[in-house]
């Protein structure tokens, strides 16, 4: 699969990339605007410098370097970048890239509850709350993330920060929800038992592991307990990063700088404004499904105005699913040459909802590879690659497809400000935003998603199958 090659800095990025001090670094910028790349850049920039002034010392102490990144699938791509990039030296460095929970699970090593197990012993405490259970479930993973076991009462009077306006939960259910986990926690203790938190917990109060440089990508979907945990095992003099687009969080895990404990006073900001992958086309069509949405200070909306490609509008073609992924294949066999560009098709679900397009591709001849969770980021010659909108946050591809966009696999309450829908709002535009030169969305009028209402008229092409 055909990989984002390291490119030299921009006169934009240049500042963040020589930025040699330490401390923390916070880079901004929307979808398309080089932020992986410029943290990258600067981690090699700093692998250097220190690898310098090691040698004037004598001191041929490992540089340490953790690269943390929020799936499997983007810590694989992260992978193969910095494969490309860091030269080995005599000094030796040590690169440990990987998720925040991979990252825990191999310093924690006690045994995790099941998802299945877990879910079981929440929903049947949750069943009568009256809210959608995906939800309530959500929201306890939420406060869980965001404040620590011993101040959980903090959660009854605090704004939720990097949740929607609806639906409300009020003090009475917050309550509820605070004497659920701590009836949980217990539950695990008693089993031997961790899971996710529970691991992040013990990796804020655990030993010191002093790296020196920590970068941080896709900033925005960590928690705030995962941010202490980080902070707890940087050296005295660090190197840290944080790669972060509001924007583009797909998880309510908002939290402040303040509360993690972070000293931002001394902090470097960077915010990259010019969009190096999409065309002016894609960036407006993906701007355009976000429109209206909240910014806070680290989010950016994608700017077709920072844009200096142009290509053709996305197409959205409207017909039954088999014309759709027919209406694909055409394109890929017309339009596509699979031996120096890559096609993504991307679903907000996995599993069997991609059956029809495997079964496709293999009848075309078309060799594939799905990428969903996959570790190892596939450096063979496929250069189409099936997976779902969150396994492909943070990656690009030179086309992108997106097809049966539907209420069954777009799911939401109702309302405007549902917490829900403005989730799948920025997944949607997350995903178009994936694409250098083209975007194909598919739909049947009879089952479509009401994202589809808010792509805007003249930034699409339309296309009746």
């Amino acid at each position: 699969m055909k990989i984002l090659s390291n490119h030299q800095a921009t006169r934009e990025q240049l500042p963040i990339v020589s930025r040699n001090t330490s401390g923390v670094v916070v880079i901004r910028g929307a979808a398309g605007s080089g932020k992986t790349t410029s943290a990258l850049l600067r981690l090699t920039a700093i692998v250097n410098t220190l690898s310098f002034r090691r040698k004037l010392d004598n001191d041929a102490s490992p540089i340490k370097t953790l690269v943390l990144s929020f799936n499997r699938t983007l810590s694989g791509y992260i992978e193969g970048l910095i494969t490309d990039s860091i030269q080995r030296g005599a000094i030796p460095v040590v690169v440990e890239n990987d998720t925040f929970a991979n990252w825990t699970r191999r310093n924690i090593n006690t045994p995790l509850i099941e998802d299945e197990r877990r879910d079981s012993f929440l929903c049947r405490r949750c069943v009568g709350l009256g809210y959608d259970m995906d939800f309530i479930v959500g929201e306890i993973d939420y406060l869980r993330g965001r404040f620590r076991s011993v101040d959980l009462d903090r959660y009854l009077t605090v704004e939720r920060t990097g949740r929607g306006l609806s639906p409300q939960v009020t003090r009475t259910t917050r309550q509820t929800l605070i004497d659920i986990v701590r009836d949980y926690e217990q539950y695990l203790t008693n089993q031997n038992l961790d899971d996710w938190h529970t691991q992040c917990e013990q990796m804020i109060s655990n030993p010191c592991l002093e790296y020196d440089i920590i970068v941080v990508d896709e900033t925005q979907d960590f928690s705030a307990n995962q941010i202490r945990a980080i902070l707890n095992h940087l050296k005295d003099e660090y190197y840290l990063t944080f790669v972060i687009d509001t924007i583009q969080r797909l998880y309510p895990r908002g939290f402040t700088w303040t509360e993690t404990g972070l000293d931002m006073r001394n902090s470097a900001y960077y915010k990259l404004g010019e969009n190096h992958r999409n065309t002016i086309e894609i960036a407006a069509f993906a701007a355009s499904i976000t429109h209206g949405l909240t910014v806070d200070d680290d989010g950016s909306i994608s700017d077709f105005r920072q844009t200096t490609r142009h290509g053709p509008r996305p197409t959205v073609c409207k017909g039954l699913y088999s014309q759709q992924v027919q209406y694909a294949i055409n394109y890929i066999q017309q339009n596509v040459n699979l031996q120096t560009e890559s096609v993504a098709f991307l679903k907000p679900k996995g599993g069997g909802w991609f059956s029809e397009i495997e079964s496709k591709l293999r009848l075309n001849n078309l060799p594939y590879i799905t990428i969903t969770k996959n570790r190892v980021w596939p450096r063979g010659p496929e250069n189409i690659a099936l997976s779902t909108m969150n396994s492909a946050k943070g990656l690009e591809f030179d086309h992108v497809i997106i097809l049966g966009l539907s209420i069954a696999n777009m799911q939401h309450q109702d309302g405007e400000y549902d917490d829900k829908l403005q989730q799948l709002r920025r997944l949607l535009a997350m995903a178009i935003s994936r694409a250098r030169e083209s975007v194909i969305i598919g739909y049947k009028e009879s089952e479509k998603s009401d994202l589809v209402d808010y792509f805007t008229d003249g930034t699409f092409e339309e296309v009746n199958l």
